[in-house]
């Protein structure tokens, strides 16, 4: 057996999101998306008669076009087209209290899945495992505030796409709907969340999987997967803010280790030790509660490391500071660079891995980035 499947099998039985995870790929395999449709709220506005979606829009974030410089640090212009953005408030869903996934229920045709409530093409989350909720499963709740609507608090365990994509379509409800429930799954209830509801002054009331709401708020996403909103890093970057209640000393030189990970470089000790010599902090977020990391991106104003979740700490970090991330082929993907970019930061990159590179090598590129 390989290490791989070993690993698999293991995950299966012993972590119930993987195993949640699995078995959604494998009802993709055998059956796809069945005959549920998908479609976006946006396409269907003005349709009537039996097409006809009762949906309240507010918050209108209108379309907008960013291109990062044709110098930027990956030598490849990136533009990215943000679409419109509503929050929506929606009578009779079935909700995936996990993800937010949302199908419409109470309307004259077949129940259908709503494009907006995710930032992935449909078939990409049913393949990725991202389990679409079905309302033969869905309980209904009641709740003791019946006046108000209900939020879903997204509880994914990527802390990237928590951070990124999900935490800000509270901060976004929030504005509007300061009272009403804010439900989360209640087995991906975090310390995270808890820390966000108390600063708040929300309530976090644990739910099902699958649940069935009378009236839902749903913050309108849009196919933004790893780019993240202007508006969206600007909400964040307060948030941080009013969480710490403390001015960035704006004074390290911090590397985030990823020595204890399975994706960690080869002679990642090495570096660690080189730049320690050259007064960089070694970061170990794994170990650190989640407002000391917040601060710690404050009072950053050089971060290196290797291309890793923990780099979405950025949005916490004062403009002008630079990140040289050193990439891996087999997972890199241009999500840091982007956020560098919104934010105000100066990017740069190390192909760390591509490279072969020595420890004295690597030192050397990255002090060849460094202002």
């Amino acid at each position: 057996m390989s290490n791989r499947l070993r690993s698999g099998v293991k995950s299966t039985l012993t972590d119930p999101n993987f195993r949640r995870t699995t078995t959604a790929r494998l009802k993709w395999l055998v059956r796809g998306s069945g005959k549920l449709q998908a479609w976006s709220l946006e396409y269907r506005a003005g349709l009537t008669g039996r097409f006809h979606v009762n949906a309240t829009r507010s918050a209108e974030q209108r379309e907008q076009i960013l291109h990062c410089p044709s110098t930027c640090g990956a030598n490849a212009p990136l533009s990215h087209l943000y679409e419109r953005r509503f929050t929506y408030r929606l009578r009779d869903t079935v909700v995936n209290s996990n993800s937010s996934a949302t199908i419409m229920w109470g309307t004259p045709e077949p129940p259908f899945f709503i494009r907006e409530s995710i930032s992935w093409p449909f078939e990409s989350i049913l393949s990725h495992g991202l389990n679409i909720p079905e309302t033969k499963s869905a309980k209904a709740l009641e709740f003791e505030n019946d006046d108000e609507p209900a939020i879903v608090f997204p509880s994914t365990p990527n802390y990237y796409h928590w951070l990124i994509e999900e935490l800000p379509l509270i901060l976004r409800a929030h504005q509007e709907f300061p009272n009403a429930n804010y439900l989360v799954f209640d087995e991906q209830i975090s310390d995270k969340h808890q820390t966000v509801a108390h600063y708040l002054g929300i309530t976090l009331q644990a739910v099902p999987l699958t649940i069935q709401l009378a009236d839902q708020v749903l913050p309108g996403r849009a196919n933004d997967s790893w780019f993240i909103h202007p508006q969206d890093a600007q909400a964040l970057f307060h948030l941080g803010k009013g969480l710490t209640k403390s001015e960035p000393r704006h004074s390290e030189k911090i590397y985030i280790s990823r020595r204890f990970s399975s994706r960690s470089l080869e002679n990642e000790e090495d570096i660690e030790g080189e730049l320690a010599q050259d007064g960089f902090q070694i970061v170990h977020l794994e170990n650190m509660p989640w407002l000391n990391q917040i601060q710690t991106f404050q009072n950053a104003e050089v971060v290196v490391a290797p291309h890793g979740a923990g780099l979405a700490n950025l949005v916490f970090t004062k403009p002008g500071a630079q990140l040289v991330e050193l990439t891996n082929g087999y997972h890199y993907n241009r999500c840091f660079e982007w956020i560098c970019h919104v934010q105000g930061h100066d990017y740069r990159k190390v192909d760390a891995d591509a490279q072969q590179l020595s420890t004295t090598k690597l030192i050397q590129e990255i002090s060849s980035q460094l202002h």
